[in-house]
């Protein structure tokens, strides 16, 4: 395996397992459409950072704290009000990208790194990152596991025991904005809500409990991540979406198999 290759695979790996841990989050909360707002407000961070010179890597998790603030404190008790409000906010994040790739001097060239992503320009500084907030939000996980699993279950009841669910839920969110941020340069933006979500909607099929949740999706996360990178690779295609479809082959599979609630 040449080095490009192997940086790409371990890249795009931490890339899955990353998004598929935090997919979970968002699976468990019922509120998808929180995932494509945080994922295009980071893209539309990162656009306008790069062109007006700022760092694309802050400018995104900034950004993506945005949805966090606007879910209101309700989210996650109102899941159906919370998608609708995320679906305005999905429209006027995606319209200030495009705004910014359109306008700005050199915005659309640019722009297209974080619209589609390339795992070929990462190097092993990019994958340090990718590393490092993998292994924060597991550290955080692993920490805040009662409190988080709580939360996810059920807000009304782990506020009556006790849990300030209102700061756990945002603490959720915000992580959820840390992997979206890092991953943007990697995976695209347009690209990226589809590793969040496919992982745990198949993991979901064979996990009992939320320990072994969360290791099965990041772990189907990872596993598609590496296998359509290699087959990107094999066959001259682009990295980015055939991790997505290698995603998309891996939940199709995990239904040919009787699931944990079959």
């Amino acid at each position: 395996m040449d080095n490009q290759l192997l940086k790409s695979v371990i890249a795009m790996s931490l890339s899955g397992a990353g998004c598929g841990l935090a997919g979970v989050f968002i699976y468990m909360m019922g509120i998808p459409f929180i995932g494509v707002a945080i994922a295009h407000a980071s893209m539309a961070g990162a656009i306008w950072a790069q062109a007006l010179g700022l760092d694309p890597k802050i400018a995104a998790f900034i950004a993506s704290l945005f949805p966090t603030a606007m879910s209101g404190n309700n989210a996650g008790r109102q899941s159906a009000s919370v998608n609708i409000n995320m679906s305005v906010i999905f429209s006027l994040f995606t319209g200030i990208a495009f705004m910014g790739a359109g306008i700005l001097p050199g915005g659309a060239l640019r722009a297209s790194g974080y619209l589609w992503g390339s795992v070929l320009l990462a190097d092993y500084h990019d994958v340090a990152v990718l590393a490092g907030v993998f292994i924060i939000i597991s550290a955080a996980v692993i920490i805040f596991y009662e409190q988080i699993s709580a939360v996810l279950f059920n807000r009304e009841i782990a506020a009556s025991t006790g849990v300030n669910d209102s700061l756990v839920y945002r603490g959720i969110l915000v992580m959820c904005g840390a992997v979206a941020a890092v991953n943007l340069s990697v995976i695209g933006g347009l690209m990226l809500y589809s590793l969040v979500i496919i992982p745990p909607v198949a993991a979901a099929r064979f996990s009992r409990g939320l320990k072994n949740f969360l290791l099965m999706s990041a772990f189907a996360g990872a596993i598609s991540a590496a296998a359509g990178t290699i087959i990107a690779f094999g066959f001259n295609l682009p990295v980015s979406a055939t991790v997505v479809l290698s995603n998309c082959a891996f939940f199709g599979i995990s239904l040919l198999f009787p699931g944990a609630g079959d």
